[in-house]
């Protein structure tokens, strides 16, 4: 429960700090859920045609997200929590008394049988974002022990409410800001490529892909995602993105992907489809792929980006790799950067162990594959 001032800025201070990456957001709900003497705090993106980008729940663990999905828990048809949440106005706070009534209670399946499975029949809600495509709603849900939030408690996360707005809305901004900094790295290359998000929404381009698009040739921008020249070329640009944007749950091969989109007397387009870093509690906002578009013929600059942004090496690491992939030895190497050979072994092992290679004929066969 809320002791004093100095708690309630603490909470405070926690969301704004899971914003900036600094904390998380899932001991910014635990906090929450605490001062208001609940069992849980929620935070839960609403997309298009139900979708769930992300939905963070304290106590209950990774099932209740995989449940939720299950479940069809982000159709307003199934859930009432949704249905009704989705008509209040931003930082409008109702609880479950006021906004399900004693029927939909009783024979709502998805109350009767998903939410009393979790013991979580009472919930407190406010949508904090609204936007086209997206609602952001925050929680805190209450065990049937529990039952229903108290006036002072409801206090408490209303006074809370605006302040996770404005993280939300900060880490909204960052992500943004994420991908049209990726965009602007190679937009120094110049090379044409697209930012995409975990959904395989193109989030930002450069100038050159902007073109390329536009021009209504072999690859096209529909509603925000990228298309080929048929349906059968586009669903396998999208399987790419899909399976870059998961990044690897399992140890295994590296997810870059080349596509060869082809069509009659056009010049054929070679598109990379890079995953990029994963980070733990990320809106769907924050750059997840990268297609870039490039000739046939190898590129050294384009293989170095790719190795910078999918593997996190560094640009002389990158060359290195490059150069050993080409059958350079290790002391040429070192002639030709001006290093010591003691750097440039030091080099070709932070190589290997970012590519998970463990010779030059494996890093070879993984550089031809993706320039």
């Amino acid at each position: 429960m809320l002791k004093d001032d100095q708690h309630w800025l603490s909470v405070v201070e926690n969301f704004s700090a899971a914003a900036l990456g600094t904390g998380t957001w899932i001991t910014a709900l635990e906090n929450m859920a605490d001062v208001t003497g609940s069992r849980a705090g929620e935070l839960i993106g609403l997309g298009a045609d139900n979708a769930v980008p992300f939905n963070w729940l304290t106590d209950l663990g990774q099932d209740w997200a995989d449940d939720f999905i299950a479940a069809d828990g982000g159709n307003p048809e199934v859930n009432p929590y949704v249905r009704h949440g989705a008509g209040l106005s931003e930082l409008q706070v109702a609880s479950s008394a006021e906004i399900v009534t004693p029927g939909e209670r009783r024979t709502t399946p998805f109350m009767m049988e998903f939410l009393a499975h979790y013991d979580v029949p009472y919930i407190c809600l406010s949508p904090l974002v609204k936007e086209p495509g997206l609602l952001v709603g925050l929680a805190v849900v209450r065990s049937q022990g529990q039952g229903e939030i108290t006036a002072a408690q409801r206090a408490v996360f209303s006074s809370l409410a605006p302040h996770v707005r404005s993280a939300v809305k900060t880490q909204m901004a960052l992500e943004h800001q994420g991908a049209d900094l990726v965009a602007g790295t190679l937009e120094a290359l110049s090379f044409a490529a697209f930012v995409c998000d975990r959904l395989g929404v193109v989030r930002s381009m450069t100038p050159l892909a902007e073109q390329l698009v536009s021009e209504g040739g072999l690859l096209k921008l529909r509603h925000g995602v990228l298309t080929g020249p048929s349906r059968h070329e586009s669903r396998r640009l999208a399987a790419l993105i899909d399976r870059a944007a998961l990044g690897l749950v399992v140890p295994g091969a590296p997810l870059t992907r080349t596509l060869i989109l082809n069509a009659g007397a056009s010049a054929p387009l070679v598109l990379d489809v890079v995953p990029l870093p994963r980070q733990d509690y990320a809106f769907n906002f924050r750059p997840r792929v990268l297609v870039i578009v490039r000739a046939r013929q190898s590129n050294p600059d384009h293989v170095c980006t790719l190795l910078r942004m999918a593997h996190g090496l560094t640009q002389a690491e990158a060359d290195v790799a490059v150069r050993l992939a080409a059958g350079e030895s290790p002391e040429h190497i070192a002639m030709a950067r001006g290093a010591s050979i003691a750097t440039v072994r030091v080099q070709i092992r932070a190589v290997y162990q970012k590519l998970g290679v463990h010779r030059a004929g494996e890093l070879a066969a993984h550089l031809k594959g993706i320039g």
